[in-house]
């Protein structure tokens, strides 16, 4: 499943070219950066400067084309700038690896949204409407659904760009804990134009609270990549937990639809990934399963294949 990225310099990689594909070459990570946070967030700040980010389809109409102009395309277009035509498939085949064993698809499609619900019945109490028909009802509409959503549309290449890009090489220069300490505040600021309407201080403390949130979530996110290489894992982990309780912006979510009067629930996936998160870098004494290039070959878990080893560069 893996294979290492070519290097500046070898055919597939050649040395010439202009200003703009020289500074793509020596900062891959800062060109990222600067793509994703000027033409790939243009969309969302029109929604909210002209007045329609009330509107929720506008909104998630305008995330859906960031994600995937302003955090997928950069990331194969750098890919390939970088690292060649063979590094640019190795990236396209870990964010298609779909066979990583049953334990993982297990831990994203019922680890992480039981322990959604937990939460949020912890936090909320039990639903005024228990029968048996309302709940199973609600998992096809509420749950299933706004995940599939969710994940084919944006988390899928989220996990792409953030994971498979970003934090994969940054842990090769820092090492998997300051990678994901890096990524979580990048990954926050994202969806500043999502908090702009609860005011400057309101917005920054949701922004600041999302980003420590993340973090441990991150931690989570960059293991399972570790030990199985696949960026579609990733997606599906983290497109879990949202329709277990926000839903996907146009439906409402599972627990959204159990408790509609108390806002308070859609927090409880975010308080799940953090728990979920904290156990891992215990478990992993904060190795997240990963290994420096060159260094000795990792462990893994039977049958999940192997993480690939990422590039060393300037970021």
């Amino acid at each position: 499943m893996s294979a290492a990225p070519m290097r500046e310099g070898s055919s597939a990689n050649p040395p010439d070219g202009g200003a703009l594909v020289r500074f793509i070459r020596r900062r891959p990570l800062v060109s990222f950066l600067l793509w994703a946070y000027t033409l790939g967030q243009v969309l969302p700040w029109l929604v909210v400067l002209t007045g329609l980010a009330d509107r929720d389809r506008w909104m998630q109409g305008s995330v859906l084309v960031s994600t995937l102009i302003g955090l997928l395309m950069p990331a194969l277009l750098i890919t390939r700038t970088t690292d060649g035509r063979d590094g640019l498939r190795a990236l396209w085949r870990r964010a298609v690896a779909v066979r990583v064993g049953p334990v993982w698809h297990a831990a994203a499609l019922i680890l992480v949204p039981a322990l959604t619900l937990t939460i949020g019945v912890l936090i909320v109490g039990t639903s005024a409407e228990q029968s048996a028909g309302f709940l199973l009802t609600g998992l096809g509409t509420q749950f299933l659904l706004p995940l599939l959503i969710t994940f084919v549309l944006i988390n899928w290449w989220e996990g792409v760009a953030w994971t498979g890009f970003v934090q994969a090489r940054l842990q090769d220069r820092h090492g998997a804990l300051l990678a994901a300490l890096t990524v979580a505040p990048l990954f926050a600021l994202r969806y500043s134009p999502l908090v702009a309407g609860h005011g400057v201080m309101a917005g920054a403390a949701m922004l600041v609270l999302l980003a420590a949130l993340a973090v441990p979530f991150r931690f989570a996110l960059g293991w399972s990549y570790n030990r199985t290489g696949s960026l579609f894992l990733v997606g599906l982990l983290h497109a879990a937990g949202n329709p277990t309780a926000g839903g996907d912006g146009f439906n409402a979510g599972y627990l959204r639809d159990l408790y509609p009067h108390d806002t308070n629930v859609t927090m409880a996936h975010l308080m799940a990934k953090f728990l979920l998160g904290l156990l891992v870098v215990i478990a992993t004494r904060g190795r997240l399963g990963h290994r420096r290039p060159g260094g000795p070959p990792a462990k893994h878990l039977e049958g999940t294949g192997s993480a690939t080893p990422g590039t060393v560069e300037e970021s």
